[in-house]
């Protein structure tokens, strides 16, 4: 036989259960599909190959950002490739498709703050360069300088002035020979992508 007073502390456990459960599911609510955000504006995608290169070579290695895993993927020739029967340096210059991909990740990354850049705010705002100058923590670390020649070719692309030679410099800069003036990804520059 029951208590009276068990069943009252059922039955409003199961009472106080049930709308707390109610509260939780409205707290899960969606925004509608045309509350949606869209880019307003996005930097040239027609003169993002020589950064893709830059990004590439600086953050595209296979235990950075050349991984399908990340939230920002950077594919190219130095590591993540877009086809799977491409291999590292074969084709040796990014593919144009691997240059809009990279391109597609870049700006969907925070699309807000990218229409932002683009309409001409600061491109510190943005994540992606405060960590790779080492303002933001990342993994990764300082990746480059503010205003050295890999910082340059991002911004200036950021904001509708991408200067190719600064780009070409950043990855000079960043491969390991004795003479990296030498290196043959030095000539994907003037190669542009690799069209499949």
């Amino acid at each position: 036989m029951r208590k009276r007073g068990a069943t009252s502390l059922l039955l409003a456990t199961g009472l106080g259960g049930g709308a707390l459960l109610a509260a939780f599911a409205a707290s899960c609510s969606f925004p509608s599909s045309d509350a949606r955000t869209l880019q307003t504006a996005l930097p040239d995608e027609s003169t993002f190959a020589p950064v893709a290169e830059l990004l590439s070579v600086r953050c595209g290695s296979i235990d950075c950002h050349g991984s399908v895993f990340r939230n920002l993927r950077v594919y190219g020739s130095t590591g993540l490739r877009y086809l799977a029967s491409d291999r590292p340096l074969s084709p040796l210059c990014n593919t144009c498709e691997e240059d809009r991909q990279t391109y597609l990740s870049v700006v969907g990354l925070q699309p807000e703050a990218m229409s932002e850049v683009a309409m001409g705010a600061d491109p510190s705002i943005l994540t992606m360069v405060g960590r790779a100058r080492g303002t933001e923590a990342h993994k990764g670390g300082q990746v480059w300088s503010e205003g050295d020649d890999s910082d340059v070719c991002l911004t200036s692309w950021l904001e509708g002035k991408v200067d190719s030679a600064d780009c070409k410099s950043g990855v000079n800069a960043a491969l390991s020979p004795a003479d990296p003036s030498d290196d043959p990804l030095l000539a994907c520059f003037s190669a542009g992508c690799a069209a499949r």
